[in-house]
């Protein structure tokens, strides 16, 4: 599995689990990733194409990459587990 996949895998998984997008959103994402692909075009990550297609804001994108790639505090603990929507988020 390539990390271009891994990330989708789990960038959807996280997306819905946040309750951001819904397994449909996804699926249609993914769909139109595939469609890409198959043309040999250019194939935009999958939080770019939720962003395009309207079901994220480029700021619950932002705070799901967050959540998925944590920045490291100073003593290499990633901090506190974040919800999308919650405060301080």
């Amino acid at each position: 599995m390539s990390d271009a996949d891994r990330y989708r895998r789990l960038f959807g998984e996280v997306a819905i689990e946040q309750g951001v997008v819904n397994e449909t959103q996804i699926y249609e994402a993914l769909t139109i990733q595939e469609r890409l692909r198959n043309e040999g075009k250019q194939v935009p990550l999958l939080g770019q194409v939720l962003v395009e297609l309207g079901h994220l804001t480029p700021e619950q994108l932002q705070q799901l990459i967050e959540i998925l790639y944590p920045v490291s505090d100073e003593d290499g603990s990633a901090g506190d587990e974040k919800v999308i929507g919650s405060e301080g988020s």
